[in-house]
Formats: structure tokens, sequence, C-alpha cells
């Protein structure tokens, strides 16, 4: 029993920043705004959330300070996407280079190295312990992890259950028809794109205070990549991203215990990629397009300038 309890903690672990970054590609996604760019957002929230949590001593500080992050990230796709109309793909791929490469100069600029200090952190719900049975288990979860589950309910209610949300998935197949019918298109792409960059944000917060108690380059390691197949793979549906996410994490999980374990004589380079290919292997299985917006990746300026 313990076997199985630590193994699903340690998939919630790992599938968590992947599904808080796929709800915020769902988003992005659903506003008809293609989001190659979530690892850069997620890069910039690790970043600054583990730079907040050094210069305060305060890790909720430093959660603050990286979803400001992913959103100064999201504000860049924004502008090149939807105010500029520039091409979606080519712009998140950029995105994701430069927060490469600029965090990584601050990192060293910083602290010296491209390795930071060790900070203050949330790894754990101390509060939950005290609950009878499962309590020692819930306290070993970050806290991010329950805004995680409350981001997730939060964001089904609103896709399908809000004004707002009838809006985004109306204008994510037809934008001249939400136009058309007097409201402002370009609002709604630039609230689902930065809405996208709070919570990939966040994920990257949880990755450097939830996980770690640090940043290092390249310690996102594609996770925002495989939140954007979380996303196709999860019919751009907070259940089924949440479902696909823990999948995600399973094979996560299997790779970091076989590497440990050391149970197949291969490389941990070759181990490491097991999720990768577990996740482009199910999206080829899927024939579906789904719930996928229409007019994804289309670039609507329309009366947007009059020269």
């Amino acid at each position: 029993m313990d076997v199985f309890l630590n193994l699903l903690l340690s998939v919630i672990r790992l599938c968590t920043p992947i599904f808080v970054a796929g709800l915020g590609n769902m988003f992005c996604e659903r506003v008809g705004v293609l989001n190659l760019g979530a690892e850069g957002m997620m890069i910039s929230g690790a970043f600054m959330a583990v730079l907040g949590s050094y210069m305060t001593g305060n890790a909720w500080c430093g959660v603050l300070c990286g979803i400001l992050g992913g959103i100064a990230a999201g504000g860049i796709h924004a502008l090149v996407c939807v105010e500029f109309g520039g091409l979606h793909a080519i712009s998140g791929l950029g995105l994701t280079m430069f927060c490469r490469g600029v965090t990584k100069f601050l990192c060293v600029a910083i602290f010296g190295s491209t390795y930071s200090p060790y900070v203050s952190a949330l790894q754990t719900t101390d509060i939950l312990a005290k609950l009878p049975m499962a309590g020692s288990y819930l306290a070993q979860l970050s806290p991010l992890v329950y805004a995680a589950i409350l981001l997730g309910i939060g964001a089904h209610y609103i896709v399908f259950h809000t004004t707002y949300g009838l809006r985004m998935r109306a204008l994510g197949d037809d934008p001249r028809a939400v136009e058309t019918a007097g409201i402002d298109v370009w609002k709604m792409r630039y609230s689902g794109v930065l809405i996208c960059g709070a919570l990939c944000g966040l994920a990257g917060a949880y990755m450097g205070l939830g996980q770690l108690d640090r940043y290092f380059d390249g310690m996102i390691s594609g996770k925002g990549m495989i939140a954007v197949i979380a996303v196709k793979m999860g019919n751009w549906s907070p259940l089924g991203i949440f479902l696909t996410a823990l999948l995600l994490g399973l094979f996560d999980v299997i790779q970091l215990k076989l590497q440990i374990s050391k149970t197949l004589a291969l490389s941990p380079e070759m181990l490491a990629m097991i999720p990768y290919l577990a996740g482009i292997a199910v999206l080829c299985m899927k024939r579906k397009q789904g719930s996928r917006p229409t007019a994804l990746d289309t670039v609507y300026l329309r009366n947007r300038y009059k020269l």
C-alpha cells in the first residue's frame, strides 16, 4: 500500500507543471493563438520565482514573481501574434530561445553561475500533517499542487459555464463572427495569451519552488512542449488535460525509477526520452481532431489598423 501511495505522490508531483501549463495553453489556443512558447514562459516563471524568493526570503512572493515573469513572456507573444499578426509558431519558438538565453545571462550575472543558491521553497504542506489517516501523505505535496487542482476546477467552469468561456470558444472557431457580434477580438485574444503566461509562469514557479528550491539552466527540460502535447491529447478540455498529464507523469516516474535502479543498461539520456516518446506515440494514435479550435494559428488583423 505504501509503495502504491508513494508512486501516486510521485506521479502527482511530476504531472502538476504539465497540467498547469496545459491549462494555460488551453486558454491561449481556445482564443485562436497557437502557443509553442510555453517552455519559454515556464523558464521565465521559474527563474523569476527563485529570484523573488532569493530577494525577499518569502517563497510566496517568489511565486507571485514567477507568475509576473510568465505574464511578461506571454505579453511578448501577444504583441507579436495579436498586435502585429506575426506567425504564431515562429513567435513561440523564438520566445523559448529568447527566455532561455536571457535567464541564463541573468543567472550568471546575478548569482555568478548557471545555478542559483538555495532559497525558501514550498515543497510540503505541513498544515495537512495533522489530518487523520492520509495527513502524512497529503503533507508531502506542495501547496501549489492543491492550487493546481482548484485552478483546474475553475478553468472548467470558466470555459464551459460562463459568458467569457462562450465568447472564447466562439473566437477560436470564427473571429469574424465574434467581431460582427460587437465583441473586441483583440482584447479577448490578449486576455487568453496573458492568462496562458500567468499559468505557465505558475508552472515554472512550481518547478523552482515546489519541486526544488533553486534554479538552474535547463531545469524545465521540455515540460513546456509536453504541456503543448497534453492540450492536443486532452481535446482542449481541463479534464482531458489532467488525465493526459497524469499519464505523462507516470511515464516520467518510470524513467526516473529506471535510472535509479539501473534495470536497463541504457544511458540516462536515453531513459529520459521515455515520457517524450510516449507523448508523441499517443499523439500519433489520436486520429480525430476533437474540439480543436477551427481558427487556431490564424492571423486576424481585419479592421485592426486603419492606415
